[in-house]
């Protein structure tokens, strides 16, 4: 039986205010792992973000629908047979959306809005961005894939519904804020979704000056099996789907965590 196997690209861009030198450093990546990749992945504000702090003003003025020039410029780009997460600022409905579009065969096939935004750390994303309302899944290849966006990494309960409704690979673009520790944190919480859910995890970190980079995968074990460290770089990796069906099979948590919602819970 042949492997299935997914030919994954990692684009760890440094990020720029610049709307059409964002454009053209992702054409660039695409051009340099998109031939031998199935799926080609980029961070977290991708389209931009600021050299100081995030306003509603560099938002609002960066923002663009779905079919706007950048999504639609990135997806001519496209080769048939490729499929593309590109996060954006999403404009619709008279708010903004910290959105990853699907991309695959040059067209936009769906995109994901984060739901859970990062008010945190003295830091308040919903100033900025509207939440969305749903999680969505999508085939790369033959593989099923689920999306999150950076801050909900923390919430394990995301990861889960997805892999429970079909992942078997769950990416997760992020814009990871620097600070004490956070590289840390960054990295176990990828570890640690991809062991308790026996799925590949693949984060992919913004570069700019602001956020810590470190791209990685996971495998179904928990390991770390690609580190692309700091800076502007690209990486590769394969995900061998049987891999997820071996973890599975021998670390059957998916199939007993079905119970837990039924276990009751006694005040002592």
């Amino acid at each position: 039986m042949a492997k299935e196997s997914l030919r994954i690209g990692l684009a760890q861009l440094e990020v720029t205010p610049s709307k059409p030198t964002n454009l053209g450093k992702i054409l660039d990546s695409i051009n340099s792992v998109g031939e031998k990749s199935d799926i080609v992945v980029f961070p977290e504000c991708s389209v931009g973000f600021p050299n100081g702090k995030l306003s509603g003003e560099f938002v609002r003025e960066i923002a663009e629908p779905l079919e706007g020039n950048f999504v639609r410029s990135v997806a001519e780009s496209a080769s048939e047979g490729l499929t593309l997460v590109l996060p954006i600022f999403e404009k619709a409905d008279g708010k903004v959306f910290n959105t990853s579009a699907v991309i695959k065969d040059g067209k936009v096939v769906g995109a994901y809005r984060k739901m859970l935004l990062f008010d945190a750390f003295g830091f308040r994303e919903s100033d900025f961005f509207a939440a969305g309302s749903e999680m969505v899944l999508f085939a790369a290849g033959k593989i099923m894939c689920g999306v999150i966006t950076c801050y909900e990494l923390r919430f394990p309960e995301l990861m889960r519904k997805q892999v429970m409704s079909g992942a078997r690979v769950v990416i997760v673009p992020a814009a990871w804020v620097r600070g004490s520790l956070k590289e840390e944190q960054w990295q176990t919480l990828l570890m640690a979704r991809a062991a308790e859910n026996t799925s590949y995890v693949v984060g992919v970190g913004n570069a700019h000056s602001a956020f810590i980079g470190r791209s990685m995968v996971a495998d179904p074990y928990g390991v770390k099996v690609l580190d692309l460290g700091y800076g502007e770089r690209v990486g590769r990796f394969e995900i061998d789907n049987s891999v997820v069906t071996e973890a599975r099979d021998k670390i059957p948590v998916l199939q007993q965590a079905s119970k837990v919602h039924d276990i009751p819970c006694r005040i002592l």
